[in-house]
């Protein structure tokens, strides 16, 4: 797990982003995000919701602004929704976003909204050649 959370700080931390201000909020370009981060911004089928997809997981993300072809992401929406912490420099220009710690140690391999399912492991769902042999043929039909 440690490793898998380094890999994503640096992935993560790499240049800050420069922050847009609109209606008194911090927004990154989803364009520069996706190019810089690799996170995805993504419009719902039918809608106007939007949703953020990181490396680990994809989660709703509210008051997404349009500009023309551009979208602006609000960081403190992207922050919450893909658990990050937004570190700012003293003139608030650019943003480098990095991995929040775990909020509880004991609830990291449960799953939550907007992450993704802990390793599950499904025994005994496929049947052996043996087992698939001793298959009643009358089962199986022939047209």
């Amino acid at each position: 797990m440690l490793a898998l959370t380094t890999t994503l700080a640096t992935s993560l931390a790499g240049e800050p982003l420069p922050v847009i201000m609109k209606n008194g909020q911090a927004h990154v370009a989803a364009g520069v995000m996706e190019r810089e981060m690799g996170i995805v911004i993504k419009r719902l089928p039918g809608r106007e919701e939007f949703v953020a997809c990181g490396t680990e997981q994809c989660a709703p993300l509210r008051s997404v602004i349009r500009e023309g072809d551009t979208l602006l992401v609000p960081i403190a929406g992207l922050s919450e929704a893909l658990n990050l912490t937004a570190n700012f420099d003293e003139n608030r220009q650019h943003v480098a976003l990095v991995p929040a710690p775990s909020k509880s140690a004991g609830a990291s391999g449960v799953a939550r909204l907007g992450s993704i399912a802990p390793n599950l492991r499904l025994t005994k769902l496929a049947m052996t050649r043996a087992k698939q042999s001793r298959a009643p043929r009358d089962s199986v039909r022939n047209t």
